[in-house]
């Protein structure tokens, strides 16, 4: 069954985390809805799903940042510092001693879970300290008088921040609507306020943070540890569980940036291009193990969500890209791309392999200025079509381009969703307007 083509009157954003890497996702929303501020960007949508640095930016919307202030925001050295600020050296020692043996592979933890409280406490002075049970009434009246503006029905909007409750090793939605039907029965009043649900949901352990987030008797590690780092299958689940009918529901989903390199030794593939073969040993392993949250099985809930919406499946290679979904991803892809000249492997045009792998093997908690505009020069290429969308389903095989191929290799790595940003980005109009 296809998609049902149109508006789609039930609109859900999704809010990927990333780190500094989320600045991508106040860019997108800033060239999505100009001139708008949080709550008037808000309005267009009916739920929120976010996880880890997502979060934050859902909260900064909340809040009433316009998306260019939420890229300030990350842009400031000083703000950048405050959100992952560094732990003293007595209490990193583990990152020290492990680094002189494996210095491609320190474990330990860097940044202070208390600064980074205080942090978002700072940025949020007016919905900050409000419950999230509170914030529901609180920003449905903003938005209701929004959308009147718009000549539209009133309708409630809801959001939701994913976390991991670290002592029931479970994940725990933190909602502003506590009578969702997905949720879990007593139906509770949810006392976390703003600050402390985008904290709960950002704060990544083993080489990130030095402690669960604390409060109100509870403990908690990044909702990306529940596999949510992605947290569009969540909102797909919650609004299903309200009673929207599937051909009702679109999905604005956006990412942080992943990397999707070809296996080393890939035929007719620069080497220098290729993703190297993991090291193996306690210490490599277990910063694999960290580094999974952000990797690929969260996206494989963008393809799930999309067969729950009823959307389709390409009949072979000749109907790449499949593009009638319910779901816009909007995602840079760190991967090569075919030099138009010589119809060879290369990075993106203007970039010199040395940038390319350091982007590719950057770490999310990005605070060197210079570490922060490679990723606005990243996000930038993307928004010219210089670097590849992510897709909801995407070829895993890499090979050399072939003359016979139905699509040219680059192409061909699409299977469902758009390839490039401009495509999503009118597919998204076209689901909205």
């Amino acid at each position: 069954m296809e998609v049902r083509p149109g508006r789609k009157p039930f609109r859900i954003l999704s809010l990927d985390g990333g780190g500094t890497f989320a600045l991508i996702q106040a860019k997108v929303l800033d060239d999505l809805f100009p001139g708008e501020d949080g709550h008037q960007v808000l309005s267009h949508f009916d739920l929120v799903s976010a996880c880890s640095g997502g979060a934050i930016v859902a909260a900064a919307l909340i809040e009433g940042y316009a998306p260019r202030e939420i890229f300030e925001l990350f842009d400031s050295p000083a703000n950048r510092h405050a959100l992952f600020g560094r732990l003293p050296w007595y209490r990193s020692l583990l990152q020290l001693v492990t680094g002189v043996f494996s210095p491609s592979s320190p474990v330990g933890r860097r940044f202070s879970t208390g600064g980074k409280l205080e942090f978002l406490r700072r940025i949020l002075p007016s919905m900050g300290s409000t419950s999230l049970h509170s914030l529901h009434g609180i920003l449905n009246d903003s938005i209701a008088s929004l959308r009147a503006q718009r000549d539209e029905p009133d309708r409630p909007m809801s959001f939701l921040f994913v976390t991991y409750d670290f002592d029931r090793d479970r994940a725990r939605m933190m909602r502003s609507n506590v009578t969702s039907p997905a949720a879990s029965f007593p139906h509770r009043q949810q006392r976390a306020t703003l600050a402390e649900a985008a904290h709960a949901s950002s704060t990544a352990p083993i080489n990130w943070f030095d402690k669960p987030a604390e409060f109100d008797g509870c403990r908690f590690w990044d909702g990306a540890m529940t596999g949510y780092n992605n947290p569009v299958l969540a909102g797909v689940v919650e609004a299903i569980a309200m009673g929207v009918p599937r051909h009702d529901i679109g999905v604005l989903s956006l990412g942080t940036s992943t990397v999707f390199l070809p296996e080393y030794g890939s035929d007719g593939i620069p080497e220098e291009l290729c993703q190297p073969r993991a090291r193996t040993g306690f210490l490599p392993e277990l910063v694999k193990v960290g580094k999974t949250i952000i990797a690929d099985p969260p996206d494989a809930h963008t393809f799930i969500a999309h067969l729950m919406l009823d959307g389709g499946l390409p009949l072979d290679v000749s109907c790449c890209p499949h593009t009638e979904t319910a779901i816009v991803r909007m995602n840079p892809v760190i991967q090569p791309v075919i030099d138009r000249a010589t119809g060879e492997w290369s990075v993106p045009a203007g970039w010199r392999v040395e940038d390319f792998r350091r982007i590719a093997e950057m770490d999310i908690s990005a605070r060197r200025q210079d570490d922060v505009d490679l990723i606005k020069r990243l996000c930038d290429g993307w928004l010219r079509d210089e670097w590849h969308n992510q897709p909801i389903r995407g070829c895993g095989i890499w090979t050399s381009p072939l003359a016979d191929s139905p699509l040219a290799t680059t192409d061909r790595l699409c299977e469902i969703g758009h390839r490039w940003y401009s495509d999503a980005k009118t597919a998204w109009t076209e689901l909205s307007a």
